[in-house]
């Protein structure tokens, strides 16, 4: 069974396999425990990224869960 992709806790950015600290937010804890995906290519153009505070494209889970 594959495992969940760490996603940061601050930003939920989804980051990539085997990365376990997040570049937006170095600081913020990580966690495997998350829901949600959305797929943001133009921050400036979308309103999701909007109502998320989404400034840099990528892959985000709506939810994180830390522990």
């Amino acid at each position: 069974m594959p495992k969940n992709p760490f996603a940061c806790s601050e930003c939920h950015l989804i980051l990539s396999d085997g990365v376990d600290q997040c570049n937006i937010c170095p600081s913020a804890p990580v966690s495997s425990d998350w829901t949600g995906y959305v797929v943001v290519i133009d921050p400036s153009r979308s309103e999701i990224a909007n109502r998320l505070n989404i400034e840099v494209p990528g892959n985000y889970a709506l939810k994180v869960n830390v522990r």
